[in-house]
């Protein structure tokens, strides 16, 4: 029984992840992210992480989306016309690109005992994954890099938003 809400639960992230992408109206587009979010947070406390279920939550449901709602809403996008207009190229690709996803994540499902990455060269201990202080070591010790790069490509995102945001002064 466990198992099968876990399922659902990860079914719940994938489906509204992937409705986060196809919508066109960027606000639902972010509302879906919220869903998907929430749900992954649930799926960290059914696996005995809820360290990282509450900081799910805190950062990127909270933190996160709250940005990326403030700065639709200053960006101030209105609807963009309906497009009538067949485009059976970018649908082809489209399918494509699913299909060799589909068989990509097929493929990684099959196969069990992942190696694990260069850089953690100490696995953690899994019992300890959701305690803060294993965590922050992982997080700082071994993939100290990939932070700091994320951290600056945030950054980066946010000063473009203002950028495009930036009204021109009327003469």
């Amino acid at each position: 029984m466990e198992r099968l809400l876990f399922d659902a639960v990860l079914a719940a992230v994938v489906l509204f992840a992937g409705l986060m992408v196809v919508l066109k109206h960027p606000v639902h587009s972010v509302l879906s992210l919220v869903v998907a979010f929430f749900a992954l947070a649930t799926g960290y406390v059914m696996l005995g992480a809820p360290f990282v279920g509450a900081l799910q939550v805190i950062v990127y449901a909270g933190a996160i989306l709250v940005l990326f709602l403030f700065v639709l809403m200053l960006l101030n996008i209105a609807r963009p016309p309906a497009d009538r207009g067949g485009r059976p190229v970018q649908a082809f690709l489209g399918s494509v690109g699913a299909v060799v996803f589909a068989a990509m994540l097929l493929g990684a499902l099959r196969s069990s005992g992942a190696a694990l990455p260069a850089a953690a060269a100490v696995p953690p201990d899994p019992a300890s994954l959701g305690e803060p202080a294993s965590l922050a070591r992982v997080l700082f010790a071994d993939y100290l890099l990939h932070f700091e790069a994320i951290s600056v490509l945030l950054l980066a995102a946010l000063v473009g938003a203002f950028v495009l945001a930036r009204r021109e002064p009327r003469t």
